[in-house]
């Protein structure tokens, strides 16, 4: 999972909040994510002394002594571009022109006859125009997975994670071959049923094996069935890919920015067609030779003692959360014990749902967590919270894994992975691995890509193996840019080192308290990455490194006598005035957001309309409900008198949070004021924030 996965889901739910108006505010589409299976692991799990700031390049042997580039014989084809509509669609304009890319599904078929196996693969593909008249380059971006659907997160996470680029440099995305938007798809929805079809069931792993290989068994009969090679969605097809979209819009020299998986494309790329290259940014780094079916239970053991290690460095946080490593795996012996039903939301069918939580889960969860710089601050207070039967960000979190099936194509990660990864391996490596660490080993039961399991889903698969150079690590003279966080659960420090090794031109960062895809983290690593791009043949100033420190651990919240109150006013779509907390953000018509943390979803909706035919408290409230996933509303609970205004109350739940509405209706107009709050903090938030907000709603004429 990628950290993009947890930003996308708060603000889908921010956005069906936001619903509440007879036209919708915004119609959330998709976005991106893949199960947190998508990159790597060191041979060794390293512990993350002290941040390094090295930027002097990594000296390497030379880059000849590199293996010679996977055999691609001059192309019997012509690749094609076709312009046609975005299939996605941006909340803030940018200019870009979209289409697809048309090739060949298997070259080595076409290598091998002269012919293609009768099948093409079209990539859809946007080109982003920069702002400057003279742009420096143009930068490729390769998505993550493997298997992510690049272009469907874009609504989501463009402006923050992208639009910086396009100052100084035209950027294309596009969606790799069997994901997203190109086609054919190799989505798996079969898997996506089988998790909401167990979601609430206690399985053990031999259980839950057998579903497994009944689901991916679906899927490959499904897609071999529409005449799909499942043999040819790989890295080295996927560069060529890359390579071909190069020929095929006519560019000489591009840049390439690889998160995650990505930069295992990116190395491909360097290796099979160099000379398309100018520079290359890895981050979260994926190496050829490293073993993620074996290594992955090292790389997350060693990211946990990470992560306890800095809640214990940390004054604030050992104060307030002591022996936090052993309460967490006492609270996953409980767990397991004893497991518990948390309420969940699905957010793109509205429907609520109940998830059974064992101590495997809380350790899937602290993994996945991790990824995150956002999410890593909040994680002592939610084993906290959890010890006393507080569930308000777990569910929040547990909504959010439910949701990122829908954004990976699960067809491609297992092409991908049971090809050039689970082959390299074998299930006995894998059970000793295992084995080594008993306190995490039952999370590892059942992966699809890592841990012993991996070997008999591959084998259901059926791709084959891929050649011994898709197991060895590349040797380089690009200038390449190489950036790791300290806490990064899955692609650690210790593999930006390795592939840095072997790059004479790399520049190797590391980054104190960030996770996985550190360049979308912060000033510091987005400003080092645009430096880079600017001048590859310079080296950056990572001077900021040196103001970074560990995560800044959440220990409390926000109380209520803590909140002031400021007016505020709006005239669209309807006239009107009232209260919001200072601080709080704006994130639709009437809407406020606290945002105190990426889990923080507590908030504030506030419609006043005028009188007029059909404008009435239950279409409100009615919009509102269906957006949340709320049934029904249920009676009323009581009254607030205001002004000559009597308010009806009402009351709900949405996951473990708590909705509370005021509806009231006067011969001016048709009121609503929604909040949405956790339990604890509840009481506090209905007098300093909701009744003022009742009491000072008003229509502007």
């Amino acid at each position: 999972m990628n950290k993009f996965f947890n930003r996308i889901f708060f603000l889908l739910l921010l956005l069906a909040a936001c619903q509440q108006q007879p036209e919708s505010v915004s119609e959330a589409e998709t976005a991106v994510p893949p199960s947190p299976t998508a990159t790597t692991a060191p041979a060794e799990p390293t512990a993350t002394a002290e941040p390094t700031a090295t930027v002097e390049p990594t000296a390497t042997a030379e880059p000849t002594a590199t293996a010679e580039p996977t055999a691609t014989p001059a192309p019997a084809y012509e690749p094609t571009f076709t312009a046609a509509d975005c299939q996605f669609t941006l909340p803030t304009p940018h200019e870009v022109e979209c289409g697809y890319l048309e090739v060949p599904e298997n070259r080595d078929s076409l290598a091998a006859t002269g012919a293609a196996n009768g099948r093409s693969v079209r990539l859809h593909v946007a080109i982003f125009a920069s702002e400057s008249s003279s742009p420096l380059s143009t930068i490729v971006y390769l998505e993550g997975g493997p298997g992510g659907d690049a272009l469907e997160t874009l609504p989501f996470t463009f402006e923050d994670n992208f639009a910086p680029l396009l100052a100084n440099h035209e950027l294309i995305i596009f969606d790799q071959r069997g994901t997203g938007y190109s086609e054919p798809s190799l989505a798996c929805p079969e898997s996506r049923d089988l998790t909401l079809s167990t979601l609430d069931e206690d399985l053990d792993s031999e259980q839950y094996k057998g579903l497994l290989l009944e689901m991916v068994t679906a899927c490959r009969d499904r897609l071999r069935g529409e005449g799909i090679d499942l043999a040819a969605y790989n890295s080295r097809e996927n560069a060529a890919d890359v390579e071909d979209l190069r020929h095929a819009l006519g560019y000489g020299q591009w840049d390439l920015y690889g998160i995650s998986y990505g930069t295992r494309l990116a190395q491909t790329v360097m290796r099979d067609f160099p000379d398309g290259v100018r520079s290359v940014v890895l981050d979260s780094t994926y190496p050829l030779s490293a073993d993620l079916t074996v290594d992955t239970i090292a790389n997350m053991d060693r990211a946990f003692d990470t992560f306890f290690a800095g809640c214990a460095a940390d004054a604030a946080c050992n104060e307030a959360y002591p022996e936090l490593e052993s309460r967490f795996f006492a609270l996953v012996e409980t767990l397991n014990a004893a497991p518990v039903l948390v309420p969940v939301l699905h957010v793109f069918t509205g429907q609520q749902l109940e998830a059974l939580v064992n101590g495997d889960t809380m350790v899937e969860v602290l993994f996945q967590s991790l990824y995150s710089e956002e999410l890593i601050v909040q994680l002592p207070k939610m084993v906290d919270d959890i010890e006393n039967g507080r569930f308000t960000t777990l569910s929040t979190l547990l909504s959010n894994f439910l949701i990122s099936e829908e954004f990976v194509s699960a067809g491609m990660n297992l092409s991908v992975q049971c090809y050039e990864e689970v082959s390299f391996s074998t299930e006995a490596e894998a059970e000793t691995a295992v084995a080594a660490y008993p306190h995490l080993a039952e999370s590892f039961a059942v992966g699809t890509n890592t841990g012993p399991f991996a070997h008999t889903v591959c084998a259901t698969w059926g791709v084959g193996s891929a050649p011994a150079i898709e197991n060895e690590a590349i040797r380089s003279d690009i200038p390449t840019l190489v950036l790791a966080g300290e806490y990064d659960p899955i692609t650690p420090p210790a593999w930006g080192q390795l592939v840095a090794a072997n790059l004479s031109q790399a520049i190797y960062l590391e980054f104190p308290g960030l996770g996985h895809a550190v360049s979308t983290a912060g000033d510091c690593p987005q400003g080092i990455t645009l430096a880079f791009f600017a001048d590859p043949a310079a080296t950056p100033d990572a001077s900021c490194i040196a103001d970074m420190s560990g995560p800044a651990f959440v220990v409390g919240s926000e109380t209520a006598a803590e909140i002031v109150l400021e007016p505020f006013s709006e005239t669209d779509p309807f006239a009107m005035s009232g209260l919001v907390p200072a601080g709080w953000e704006k994130a639709g018509p009437g809407t406020y957001v606290r945002g105190a943390s990426i889990l923080d979803q507590t908030l504030i909706i506030q419609v006043a309309a005028p009188a007029a035919p059909g404008v009435t408290a239950d279409v409100f409230t009615s919009s509102l409900l269906n957006s949340l996933g709320v049934a029904e509303l249920g009676e009323s609970v009581g009254t607030f008198v205001d002004n000559g205004r009597s308010w009806s109350l009402y009351t709900a739940t949405v996951q473990s949070l708590l909705l509370d509405i005021a509806t009231a209706e006067t011969a001016d107009g048709v009121f609503m004021v929604a909040m949405i709050s956790a339990e604890e903090e509840r009481e506090g938030l209905i007098t300093a924030v909701f009744q003022p907000a009742l009491t000072a709603l008003t229509i502007d004429q």
